[in-house]
Parts: C-alpha cells; structure tokens; sequence
C-alpha cells in the first residue's frame, strides 16, 4: 500500500502521533514490492507433453509481475528466517511442473535469474545448480543483513503496545520509513486484516515449532515456546472463525491444519516421538507403532487434548472431502456418458481445458484425501495410547470407548485409501496394518487381563460379556462392504479370520464364543451343543473366565496372523532397500514373540478349565459322551499354546505346557477314551501314558540342562518320574497281574522284550527320584520292582537268572523297607502291606532262617498299632479311614504272625534239635491272643489296635529272649 499516507490521516485523528521515521542506510533500489509464499517461476520451453493448448506458446512468458529483484530477495529472506540450506525452484506452465532446480541459499542472489537457471532443456528432471563464478548478486546480503538489524531494532523499540496493529510505510524514492498505529482500522474487522493476521499467527507458530523441539534448550524454555505456539495457533483458528462468520471462504484444509499442529503441541513430550506426518512415501517405511510405539512419555490428560483436536480437524475435513469426493464422481460419470466426437482444433483445445479441470479436481482430491489420513493416522496412534493408560488402571468404560474410537477411525482411514487411485501408497497401507495389529493386541490383553485380575470387577465394575461386546463391536466397526469390490483388494485384511477360527471351521470366533471344538471327524453338532450346555452351567465368574480368554485367544490369533502377513509384505515391498525387518530388527521378533507367549498362555488356561470340569464329570460319572470331547477340546487348547510357545521358543511355557498335555493323556489312559482313529487294544492305557512320558521327555529336550530353569526342570523330573512309575505298574498288572503271589506256570513267563518293557520306566523313575533326592518316592518305586521280580523269580529258565530275580527282589525290598521303616507319620498303612509281601516273599523261600526273617518283618509293624501313631491319626484329616484300613491290616498280620509261629513250630519239630523255643513263642502268643480277645469284641476301634500293638509286641519281646538264650 505504498504511497497511500491515508492510513497515517486516520488514525492522527484518533490518536496522539503516532508517525515516527527512522532513517536507515537502504542501499536496494527503489522496486516494487512482490510477496511470494512459493517461488514458482513460468519456464520458457514447450509445455511438457504438449498437453496445453498452442495458445499458451505464442505468448512468450514473463518472469513474475513486479520487480524481479524484489522476489528474488523475498525468496532469499524466507530461506534465511526459516534457516533453510537450499531452494527448491519449480518451473512449471498452469500447474504442470517440467523442472526442478536445486540452489545453495548463499546463491540465490547471484544464480535464482540468470538464463541456464530458468531454462529447461530436458523434460522433468531435478538437478542442482553450480554456483557460477564471478556472478553478480541483485542485492549485498552484507547490507541486507544490516538493515533488517536495524528495521528489527525500531520495531522493538516502537511498537510497545499490546493488541495493537501497526503499518510500516517507506514512500518510492525515500529512504526514511513510517511506522504507523493503525489498530483502529483492524478493530473494523475488515476480511483482509483478519486474513492477514491469521497467516501471520500461523506461520509465526510454525516457526516456533523448531525451538519447541530443539532438544538443546532447556526444559523450561520449551515448554514456554510450546505454550506460545498454542497461543498463536489457537488465535489463527479463531480468527479463521471469524472469516468465515463474516461471509468469507471456511479454509477447511486451513482449520484442519491448524488442528493437527496444535494437538502436536501436546505430543512432543515424548521422546521417542515418531513424526506422524505424512509427507513423503517413505515416512512411513518403518511404523513404529509395534517396534517403538509413539507418545510413549505423554501425559493422558495430554493425549486427551490431542484427541480432541485431531477428531475437530476430521470433522472440519471430511464434508469437504465427500463433497470433493462427489465432484470427481460427478465428472467420470459426464465424461462416461458422453460421446467422443472428432472436432476441430477449438474443440480439441476445449477438451484439453475440460481434462486440466478434471485434473485439478483430482490433484485437489488427493491432497485433502492425504491431509485426512494423517489425521486419522495420529488419532488412531493417540486413541490406542489412551486405551492404554485405561487399560493400566481398570478405568474399563474409557478403555472400551478408546478402542471403539480407534476401531472406527481405522474404517475411516480404510475408507480414505480406498479412494485414492495412486499406486504409491503401500507404506500407508502398510501403517494400517501395523495399527489394526495394535489394535487387536490390545483387545486381547483387555480380555486377558480380565480373566485374571479380579480387580476389573471391583475396580472397574465390568463383567465378561461387556469385554466380549467391545471385542465385537470393534470387529464389526472395522469391517467394510465388499459387494462393491474384489476379493483381491488391499483393504481385506479386516475382513479375513483369525488362523484359529479358521482351524476351527467357525466354532471359535467372537461371534461363537466356544471352548468345545470338533473331535477329529466323529463328533456331531449336537454334542458340541451338549457339551456347551454342560459348560454354560458353570459359577457365572468362572463361566465369563472362560468365555473371555477364548476371546482373547481370537484376539491374539488374529494379530498374529496380520503381523506375520506384515513382515511378508516387508519382505516384498521394501526388499529393494536392503532391509528384511522380518531377520534383521529384533525389535519385531521380539513383539511377535510377545503375542505368541500371550497366546500360548490364554490357551493353557482354558485348557486347565476344561481340563478341572472334566474331572468333576469324570468323578460324578456323568456325561460320559461329553466328557470324552471335553476332553479333546482341553488337548486341543493345550495344542495351540504349544505350537505358540514353540514359535517363541519360551522353554519354560514350553516344559510347564507338556506337563498339562501329559496329564490329559494320563486322563486318557484312566478313563479309556479311545480316539475315533484308533482301534480298541488292551494296550491303549500303556500307550497313552508312553505318550504323556514322551511329552515330559521332549520338554526336557527343550531345555537342555537343569541349570536353565531348576525350578522348572525338577518339576517336569517329578512329573515324568511318576508317569514312568505308572506306566511300569500298569504294564506289570496288565502281564503279570495284581498282587505279589509268585508264578508258577512256565507258560506265563514273560519274553525279554516284556520284562524290560516293565522295568525301564520304573528304574527311570527311581534314578530320577534318587538323583532330585526324594526318597520317598525313590523307596516306592523300589517296592513296585520288587514287587515285580517276587512274581516272576519263580518261573525263570535256569538257577542262574532264579537267582538273580530273587536277589533283585530282595534288594529292592530292603530299600523300600529302610525308608518306610523310618518314614514320618502317615504311612504306616504303606509300610504294614510292604512288611506283609516281604514276609511273604521270605516264607516262600525254603528253610527255618527264612521263616524267622518272615516273622520278624511281621513283628517290625508293632509300633504302627502304637499309642502315639494313634495319637498322630487323629490329629489328622481323614482319620477314619486310616482306623478302618489299620484295623483290617492289623487282623492280617496277627493271622499271617500265627500261621509263621505254626510253621516254625513244625520245622522245629521235623529237625530233631531238641530245641522248644519257636513251642513257646508260640505258646506265649496264644495266651496273649486269649487274653484279649474278650476286650476285643466290646470296646472299640482304637482298643482293637492298642491289643494288637500289645500282641505283637510281646511276641517281638519273646523272640528277643529266646534269641539271647
């Protein structure tokens, strides 16, 4: 407005002088002023591809209206304010870009006009131009710079007042300039004023975004910056509001940029921050919403503000968008519709002119359609990490209204990409899928963390089928129509299953929430029901437990399968770079191991719930049908955490899920539930136990030595001694029978093959046992080897190996009588029935020695009949049926001691010694017996064993002094 003095005229009236002139050295000549915001110069070539009419060439071009050298030091001032190295040139004819040229901020006076600058002599191209030596510059920086001191130095210095507008004239052929207070004009709220202001306080908020991040300033300093720039971006927006009050243009993209940069303002606390903003196609190349996910450090109420802007910024966007979406349709529609025709060159000439319209509108599209994204790309990040601190502190309502946020703005960024037609979008595609990853993964610790915290009840005053809503509704939200599109489509990662539903034929999804799954081929539809029946009539806590780990399992499930397909993409699309996320970034292992162990751990605790109802069915023997795919479903769920755990390569998941895996085959072998694929066998117990055994051998397969996890390791040690031991017993009842009468029959004497089958897994167990130290367990497995080789030392094909069975028994017998010889209360039980098959064993062995080692076996159970074995009984649970069993043990002992007294009596005899010791052991147990057999019938249980205790006792003493005479 040079040359118009009218605004000082005014505002003299209204004001004390406020005209004041500064007379500063301007050494520029006296140009006109041109304001550039992008140096765009027209370039003197044919247009590229001759897609302009030849109207356009006849004009030859010009440089810019007004003086060059007044652009070319505005373009200059913008690199130097904005700290910028280079200039970006773009030659362009009616927004067709032919060139590009690259200048060093330092050249632009000297180099932005010459000739070989503007001229292009290939067709688009980008090049960077070489300083041209002995060029002379328009203007002196050096002089430039000292004025813009001195300009900077007047305003400080003048312009004092707060709120105020000022204008600053220098008239043509002056040097003097005229700073004037015209604040009563812009208090007229014209257009233009409030325009400019508002670009003003953009642009200046921009430029404060640097310092409000430079991590070289200190904390405080930053922070003020941070508060400025909102300041000055929240007057631009309200003076944005005000144009479009007074009639003016709304500046959609404008507001919504506004927008987005101040919930930026909120974002930058973190560290780590990933810059959202999507301005070139390899921003997006790594998305760290897996690896490093963004406003890790953010305060929520922080992200909450962010949110709030980044959802305003949508709102404003979108209506111009889908009316700019409308218009493109609207012109393939017309351009479909019509019918080509051959015209002349006008025609041809309109045509052209008709596709540069279309083109705009597209190019207009598109840019909008960006802008769009990136807001939805950062409330999609700042929603998650809001759902996040929900989810940290059971605020359950917030956390469900965080994730169907983020659901519905991932479906609107879906939406946005579906709509642009450019074939360079695949790191956007890809971010999508990063954050749909996200996404799920948090639904399924949702779940999960419901199912094992009862605080989400107390706290957060949710229940399951809330969980089990959200997790649906989220599924439903993001899933878009595809009648309108090809199976093939980009987008249809939303709509495809979780790997589980899918191994399940639909049976485990959200939609069907079950637990019971098709055993192989043979279970019908309705037994599926039927057990799903028996399930639902569980407490309602546990019943919702279950209900919503099989929703998190889903969840898991279809992360996993999204970030597997992710790496796959990285390894097609950004193979070209030389970079293979899937092998090279730990960080990505690492994550997917992550949800694999999360996965693994959901299915094992809904294998151990089906696996406890089992029992509870099995031992009210009911449901038969049902128990048997019960139990199926617990292995198949105990499966999937395996084949997880195994992908992750989590060695003490690994070991702990085998030891479940074992006890369902354990199950399996007890309850004879035969598999659809295999056939009836009187093996079918020892195989399945051979296989719980393998499952406990593989885990410590997989973890290689004890000193990895001992705690673990011991654990699993126990575990597979004990299915050895079993396995052994079994295989000894199924070839040789109950009991420990010896066999006879050479017809029944077992192969080598047979006999080793029984022994290996009971001498396992025993070194097992012995090298973890529980002897207990040692001195029972040493009872059922010798409970083995008493039964078969008789039928042995020479003297040799009779010998060797019958030493082997022997032994056997003696380790496991040490220890329950000393064992602490609690077994007598154990050691009266070890005491009586030993006995056995030395009576069935000819001669007086054996009888007498026999019978003081017998003798060495008095002290379980004692007082103070009583007195420990009933101090104990169950003491009732501790009396019942002693009181029949303690009968047959007392018998089994008489018939031994009878036996030695009459080998005594038939020896001709002379000798009547063993006549009157046995006489002195008959007086003993006598005397209490009156007490015997009248008093009860605990008197019984006290006189049997007394019986045996002195019988015990009898011998002692028969053998000291």
């Amino acid at each position: 407005q040079q040359g118009k003095p009218t605004y000082a005229q005014q505002t003299t009236g209204n004001k004390q002088d406020n005209t004041r002139t500064a007379g500063l050295p301007f050494a520029a000549p006296d140009y006109d002023r041109v304001h550039l915001q992008t140096c765009s110069v027209p370039s003197s070539t044919t247009p590229l591809g001759g897609l302009l009419s030849e109207r356009a060439q006849k004009n030859p071009p010009v440089l810019a209206e007004g003086n060059p050298v007044c652009t070319v030091l505005d373009a200059y001032l913008d690199n130097i304010i904005a700290n910028v190295p280079q200039l970006a040139l773009c030659l362009r004819e009616k927004g067709l870009i032919q060139s590009v040229k690259l200048l060093e901020t330092e050249d632009i006076p000297s180099s932005l006009l010459l000739r070989s600058t503007l001229e292009t002599s290939d067709t688009f191209s980008i090049s960077k131009i070489d300083t041209v030596a002995g060029g002379e510059p328009l203007f002196s920086p050096q002089i430039m710079d000292m004025n813009a001191t001195s300009l900077l130095r007047f305003l400080k210095s003048n312009c004092t007042r707060n709120n105020a507008t000022y204008l600053l004239q220098r008239e043509a052929g002056h040097s003097n300039i005229q700073l004037y207070d015209i604040s009563s004009i812009s208090a007229q709220r014209q257009r233009k004023w409030i325009w400019w202001l508002a670009m003003m306080s953009y642009r200046f908020a921009l430029r404060l975004r640097h310092l409000s991040t430079n991590e070289s300033e200190p904390p405080a300093r930053r922070r003020a910056f941070r508060s400025r720039q909102r300041s000055l971006l929240q007057n631009a927006l309200n003076l944005l509001d005000d144009l479009t009050d007074m009639g003016g243009s709304a500046n959609e993209t404008l507001c919504a940029a506004v927008r987005e940069n101040l919930a930026e303002t909120f974002l930058v606390g973190n560290s780590n921050i990933y810059d959202d903003q999507i301005k070139d196609p390899g921003d997006l190349d790594r998305p760290v919403t897996i690896s490093s996910p963004p406003y890790a450090h953010v305060t929520v109420d922080a992200l909450n503000k962010a949110q709030d802007h980044l959802q305003l910024g949508i709102k404003i966007l979108l209506p111009l968008f889908e009316s700019t979406r409308q218009k493109m349709e609207a012109k393939r529609d017309l351009q479909h519709d019509s019918t080509i025709k051959v015209s002349d060159e006008n025609s041809s000439s309109s045509d052209d002119d008709n596709s540069l319209t279309g083109d705009t509108v597209s190019l207009e599209l598109q840019s909008i359609s960006l802008q769009l994204f990136s807001l939805h790309h950062k409330l999609i990040n700042v929603s998650l990490r809001v759902a996040e601190h929900h989810l940290s502190n059971y605020y359950s309502s917030s956390a469900m209204q965080a994730l169907r946020t983020s659901a519905r703005t991932i479906a609107g960024a879906i939406s946005i990409l579906r709509h642009r037609e450019s074939s360079q979008e695949s790191h956007l595609r890809l971010s999508l899928r990063y954050q749909f990853t996200w996404l799920w993964e948090h639904c399924g610790h949702f779940a999960r963390s419901f199912a094992a915290d009862e605080l989400w009840r107390e706290r957060g005053h949710a229940c399951g089928d809330d969980i089990i809503s959200v997790l649906r509704d989220v599924e439903s939200i993001v899933t878009v129509d595809t009648d309108l599109f090809n199976p093939g489509d980009w987008f249809n990662f939303v709509l495809s299953d979780a790997p589980i539903t899918d191994d399940t034929g639909g049976l485990v999804s959200l939609h069907e929430i079950s637990s019971i799954v098709e055993k192989e081929f043979a279970t019908t539809i309705s037994e599926v029901q039927k057990a799903t029946k028996v399930l639902d009539q569980q407490k309602t806590i546990l019943r919702e437990k279950r209900r919503v780990l099989v929703s998190a399992c889903v969840s898991y499930s279809r992360a996993i399968g999204i970030f597997e397909e992710i790496l796959r993409l990285e390894d097609v699309d950004i193979g070209s770079k030389d970079i293979n996320f899937s092998r090279d970034s730990s960080s990505y292992n690492e994550f997917l191991s992550l949800l694999r162990q999360r996965l693994g751990d959901s299915c094992n605790e809904i294998g151990k719930i089906l696996l406890e109802e089992l029992r509870h069915l099995i031992s009210s023997k009911k449901e038969f049908s049902v128990a048997e795919i019960m139990l199926h479903s617990a292995q198949f769920w105990f499966d999937e955490g395996l084949t997880a755990f195994e992908s992750c390569q989590d060695l003490r998941n690994l070991a702990l899920l085998r030891c479940n895996l074992c006890q369902c085959w354990k199950i399996r072998a007890n309850a004879g539930f035969v598999s659809s694929t295999e056939e009836p066998s009187g093996t079918h117990a020892e195989d399945c136990l051979q296989t719980a055994a393998n499952h406990l051998q593989k885990a410590h397969e997989a973890l290689g030595e004890r000193e990895i996890d001992p705690v673990t390791w011991d654990m699993v040690s126990e575990e597979l001694a004990a299915t050895f031991l079993v396995l052994g017993v079994r295989r000894r009842q199924s070839a040789l029978g109950g009991g420990s009468t010896p066999i006879v029959s050479q017809a029944l004497r077992l192969s080598p093959g047979q006999e080793r089958g029984i022994i290996e897994p009971m001498e396992q167990a025993l070194h097992i046992y012995q090298d973890s130290g529980n002897e207990h367990q040692a001195a029972a497995a040493n009872y059922q080897l010798a409970l083995f080789y008493s039964k078969v030392w008789t039928c042995q094909r020479d003297e040799a190996k009779t010998r060797e069975k019958l030493s082997a028994a022997f032994s056997n017998y003696a380790a496991a009588h040490s220890y329950f010889g000393r064992a602490p209360p609690g077994n007598e039980s154990t050691f009266v029935i070890l005491c009586l098959d030993l006995s056995n064993l030395y009576a069935a062995v000819s001669g007086e020695e054996f009888l007498s080692k026999a019978l003081s076996r017998c003798l060495d159970t008095a002290e379980c009949f004692s007082k103070s074995s009583v007195e420990a009984a009933r101090s104990r649970r169950n003491s009732d049926e501790w009396f019942v069993k002693m009181e029949t043990l303690a009968s047959s002992v007392e018998d089994r001691v008489f018939k031994l007294l009878v036996s030695l009596v009459k080998t005594e005899k038939e020896s001709d010694s002379g000798s009547s010791l063993n006549k009157d052991i046995y006489r002195n147990a008959l007086t003993s017996k006598m005397r209490m057999q009156k007490q015997r019938e009248s008093e009860d249980v605990v008197s019984r064993l006290e006189a049997s205790y007394e019986l045996l006792s002195s019988v015990k003493s009898a011998c002692t002094q028969s053998l000291e005479t």
